[in-house]
């Protein structure tokens, strides 16, 4: 993914740091390195799982707790209180089921909630050979999968006494709040043998100023007001990530024009062919529709970096980054005319997508079938009319935005069928659309287009994937230096289509 300004900045900071011993970097959770708190998420993951648990009503108990508990408004003793208060509820429940709770609520929507800016500085710390710390006052099962997902180097969270497998009400040890972060802390710093002035502790609470405090290296991430004139007055860093926000109007509005331009393509597209009676025509001009609009009312601007190679060779198999639900429009406004996408058979039961896709020739991929020659077959068919193949070679698509495998697919058709494959490289997408989220947000998507890949030059079809793949990684970790906007045509009416006709 691409590198922030802000983290870029930030990472000099850094990189200026010279120390002879181990450094290491302090994370709060809540709010710091997700936006919201894990603590609505298992709320609302116990609701939907409440007659596995305590039961319906005891279940809406537990989670209006749940939901004082992430209150931060409060603070100090009052937070404490309210703490306790939600881990007393939970006294008799399995703790397997807690962490199942945990796991799902990461999977359903925690995961989505990552900032690319913590992501970034997480690594670049990893990277400078710093040891990574998540420190939160949530319990162990809201951060464990957080601190798998920035493969940390530990964890210190508040941990809950269990007796025979089930919760007893009471807290093991200490609060991981307020001073009971520093405790955690410098027990590490002391097992490592680390200096606290050599330290960064990065947190968006007034309530962390205990920890904040006794590092050398504090950092003021996503600020409440109350910390942010604190830092502003001991001249701390202050960091505002933007990654992800908040849903307002404009966004709810976004997603329903968005919405709405999928059914309207399909409607101009059923009109153009209507009167055109030219199936290809009517395709490209939905693609035109739907790339152009959908981009438009979605609030997507580009920078693009390759762009001559979109056009340099056609027909091609375009190749990208599965991020949301979004990369079918971005594509569409990428790649513009003469081409067919791949997609999972599931969609094509889409009330609103199946009849879109299918008008556009969309070839649907059945996962489950180790057949795949009529995907094959429909694949040559549409080259030998002079369209182009766009498709995913991950299959499906990482919330955090981490590449996953890439399938043989894509490399098996190119070197079969004898066409290039131009990589297409999505950083931030998701910026726009997370998984597991339902507005979309205005965002300036970074695009890298790699040059075409020839068909000679694919050699054996894994490691070929693997190679892409790794490709794909470097540029997605390098800073973004694209600054090409594509101009556009003004979108298709139904008018111009007529008349064209």
């Amino acid at each position: 993914m691409a590198v922030d300004p802000l983290v870029l900045k930030h990472w000099v900071s850094l990189e200026a740091q010279h120390s002879e011993g181990p450094v290491v970097a302090f994370f709060d959770m809540d709010r710091t390195v997700l936006l919201g708190y894990t603590a609505i998420a298992l709320a609302l993951e116990w609701v939907r799982q409440r007659n596995a648990g305590a039961g319906q009503a005891g279940g809406r108990k537990l989670a209006r707790e749940m939901l004082s508990s992430a209150d931060r408004r409060i603070g100090g003793r009052q937070y404490t209180a309210a703490y306790r208060r939600f881990i007393r509820g939970l006294a008799g429940i399995e703790e397997s089921f807690l962490r199942e709770l945990g796991e799902n609520a990461f999977e359903r929507s925690v995961q989505a909630s990552l900032y690319r800016e913590a992501r970034q500085i997480v690594r670049r710390h990893k990277e400078l050979g710093h040891k990574v710390v998540l420190v939160t006052a949530a319990t162990e099962y809201q951060a464990a999968p957080v601190a798998r997902a920035l493969e940390a180097d530990a964890v210190f969270s508040t941990r809950l006494k269990i007796n025979g497998g089930r919760v007893t009400g009471d807290v093991d040890g200490n609060l991981c709040h307020g001073e009971g972060k520093v405790i955690a802390a410098r027990r590490y710093l002391r097992k490592l043998g680390a200096s606290a002035d050599e330290a960064w502790f990065y947190s968006d609470s007034r309530d962390d100023l205990p920890l904040l405090k006794r590092v050398g290296r504090p950092v003021a991430t996503n600020p409440s007001p109350a910390l942010r004139a604190e830092a502003i007055e001991r001249g701390w860093t202050v960091l505002d990530f933007s990654s992800r926000g908040k849903p307002n109007l404009e966004s709810v509005l976004r997603t329903a024009l968005t919405a709405n331009t999928l059914v309207t393509t399909a409607a101009a597209g059923a009109a153009s062919w209507l009167l055109s009676r030219s199936p290809n025509k009517a395709a490209n001009r939905m693609t035109s529709w739907l790339g152009d609009v959908g981009v438009a009312v979605a609030g997507l601007e580009f920078e693009i970096a390759g762009l001559e190679h979109l056009d340099s060779v056609r027909p091609a198999i375009f190749t990208f980054n599965h991020q949301s639900y979004l990369d079918s429009v971005v594509m569409a406004h990428l790649v513009r005319h003469d081409f067919v996408g791949f997609c999972k058979q599931e969609v094509a039961s889409n009330r609103l997508l199946g009849p879109l896709l299918r008008a556009h020739g969309t070839i649907f991929v059945d996962r489950d079938r180790a057949d795949q020659s009529l995907c094959f077959t429909q694949a040559r068919e549409a080259l030998r009319n002079g369209k182009s193949l766009v498709i995913a070679p991950e299959g499906t698509r990482s919330a955090t935005g981490e590449l996953l495998e890439f399938k043989q697919g894509a490399f098996f058709m190119a070197r079969k069928l004898g066409v290039p494959i131009v990589p297409v490289v999505l950083h931030n997408v998701s910026d726009a659309l997370p998984k597991g989220r339902l507005l979309v947000r205005p965002a300036t998507i970074q695009v890298t287009v790699l040059p075409p890949l020839w068909p000679e030059d694919i050699g054996a079809l894994k490691t070929a994937g693997v190679r892409l793949r790794e490709q794909y990684r470097q540029v997605m970790r390098a800073p973004f230096t694209g600054s090409a906007m594509r101009k556009l045509p003004p979108p298709p009416t139904l008018e111009m289509q007529a008349g064209a006709a």
